[in-house]
């Protein structure tokens, strides 16, 4: 059996402190083979942020996947931004913002969704270019059939239950097509700070959406996080909620 931490939008910068130590207890708790962060490790991609969120994340005992959210591509320094939009991540995070990880069961698949900018004035948008989904692609294509398939990505590519009318990721509907033609079983996301686990229609494949980790910036869910558990082809999925003084599972 593979296990998988999934974190998402930890937005150190805008922490909780209190959070932060108990998600680390309850994590390791769960041994993990694999923690996957889906996004926006930092609030404004400030060197000391990065510093705090890869602290965290190596106390946790099990290798790291992460892929960046809009937050992890500096606001201030546009020039940086649109020159070196991932060289703050590469200095402290890691080489590859779509790394790839496998064991004898589960491939996990980085899909960076987060953009530099473009001919809009909400940066934070999030899209699929086609060079993207062409590496994606690829990746997918040299996995063994064996494999249970997962793509991790910060932007969602369906609206949650809870906010139906959420704005998804450009290039959605292609993507979606593409991760249903190789066969991924699981998509994980962040981004809107709610959680939200729902299948696709017509795929053998699920979508789950995180809340924010450890931030304070709560959107009407509590800090969250999911522990994934993957045996022979299938996949259990346990919510793990922080309810002020602990974490606790959701009840369904």
């Amino acid at each position: 059996m593979t296990v998988i931490a999934h974190l998402s939008d930890l937005h150190f910068g805008a922490e909780d402190p209190a959070v932060v130590e108990a998600l680390a207890d309850d994590v390791a708790r769960a041994r993990p083979d694999l923690v996957v962060v889906s996004g926006d490790l930092t609030q404004r991609a400030r060197h000391r942020e990065f510093h705090a969120a890869i602290q965290f994340l190596r106390s946790l005992p099990a290798p790291v996947l992460a892929v960046p959210g809009n937050h992890d591509v500096t606001a201030f320094d546009v020039l940086e931004r649109f020159s070196d939009p991932w060289g703050r991540w590469q200095r402290h995070v890691a080489s590859d913002t779509e790394p790839v990880w496998t064991d004898a069961e589960v491939a996990v698949v980085g899909l960076n969704t987060a953009r530099r900018g473009g001919l809009y004035l909400n940066w934070a948008r999030g899209r699929v270019g086609a060079d993207r989904l062409a590496r994606l692609e690829t990746r997918l294509t040299c996995l063994p059939d064996t494999l249970f398939r997962i793509v991790v990505a910060h932007h969602p590519f369906a609206a949650p239950v809870l906010r139906p009318d959420a704005r998804l990721v450009g290039g959605a509907a292609a993507a979606l097509e593409v991760f249903a033609r190789h066969d991924v079983q699981m998509v994980l996301t962040g981004h809107l700070h709610l959680p939200d686990i729902a299948p696709v229609p017509g795929a053998r494949m699920m979508l789950v959406q995180a809340s924010t980790a450890t931030s304070h910036r709560l959107r009407g869910a509590s800090n969250a996080w999911h522990r994934i558990s993957v045996r022979e082809g299938v996949a259990a999925i346990a919510s793990r909620y922080w309810d002020g003084a602990g974490w606790r599972d959701v009840e369904t």
